[in-house]
């Protein structure tokens, strides 16, 4: 009997320690639902930032930033300081100011500025037009 009740102990032991380690690796690993909206602005993230580098190794970009007295590591470094909203609101900034994107615009604003001063007979531009005089 001895070796017996000896058995018994030793597997409650065992047991013991397992179930102990079981519920401690469950409080350890916990998964939420990751929603579709959730993963793609992680990745529109990525790419924001990765879009931002690859505007800070452009050549000629460096070459400014030295130019100026910027150490482009220490942009660089800056540049992952960064949380993801400061990203996409430079992102937005830089696609909204960029130079001569609207020629469009600025054609036609030149040709009513003519149209307009050849009707007032300041110049002589355009041959369709006749003086208010």
């Amino acid at each position: 009997m001895g070796i017996f009740a000896l058995s018994k102990k030793s597997i409650a032991v065992v047991l013991s320690a397992q179930l102990v380690l079981a519920t401690q690796a469950v409080t350890f690993a916990q998964a939420d639902m990751l929603g579709t909206e959730a993963a793609i602005n992680k990745y529109a993230a990525f790419d924001n930032r990765a879009a931002l580098q690859e505007a800070l190794n452009r050549d000629e970009v460096q070459a400014e930033m030295i130019a100026m007295g910027v150490d482009p590591a220490e942009a660089a470094a800056r540049l992952d300081a960064l949380t993801d909203v400061e990203v996409a609101s430079i992102l937005t900034q830089m696609e909204n100011d960029s130079a001569g994107a609207d020629i469009v615009g600025t054609l036609f604003t030149i040709f009513v500025i003519l149209l307009v001063t050849d009707l007032l007979c300041f110049t002589r531009v355009f041959n369709f037009t006749r003086c208010v005089r």
